[in-house]
């Protein structure tokens, strides 16, 4: 049965944006580099990883910043910002009535909208839901535009 934190992310899932660039219109996109004062439609995308897992063993500290290191990193090395969240979802036990929280790490990153930068994130989920025992990893993207 998936773990709470799942079922929040699936949740949210269904409202919030499409989990690929794909429909989504940056027909300025620019390369990741933006020089100051220049604007530039790029893709944002929200990663969210539980640090809790289906098995009960979670994910350390150190696990978690070995993963961002080797894995996320390399595939973005122009820059990405990660932030320590909490996320809570109505349990299961006593009726669904229980509020269950998880820690989890926000990563935001501002990429091109190309075929690659796609490839990228869909491989960090796919790793990280296999290393770690995750139902999935929550992807938001969205076209903003980002000024320096």
């Amino acid at each position: 049965m998936p773990y709470p934190a799942f079922r929040l992310l699936l949740a949210l899932a269904f409202f919030l944006a499409p989990a690929t660039g794909a429909g989504l219109h940056a027909e300025e996109a620019k390369p990741a580099t933006i020089a100051p004062g220049i604007s530039a439609v790029m893709i944002e995308t929200k990663l969210l990883f539980g640090l809790a897992s289906a098995d009960g063993s979670g994910v350390s500290e150190q696990e978690w910043a070995a993963f961002l290191a080797r894995e996320v990193t390399p595939r973005f090395p122009d820059g990405l910002t990660v932030i320590a969240a909490t996320g809570q979802v109505k349990g299961e036990a006593h009726g669904g009535a229980e509020v269950v929280q998880e820690s989890m790490r926000l990563v935001l990153i501002y990429h091109p909208d190309t075929p690659e930068a796609a490839a990228r994130l869909a491989e960090i989920r796919r790793l990280y839901s296999e290393r770690f025992h995750q139902w999935g990893v929550l992807q938001v993207t969205n076209a903003v535009r980002v000024t320096l």
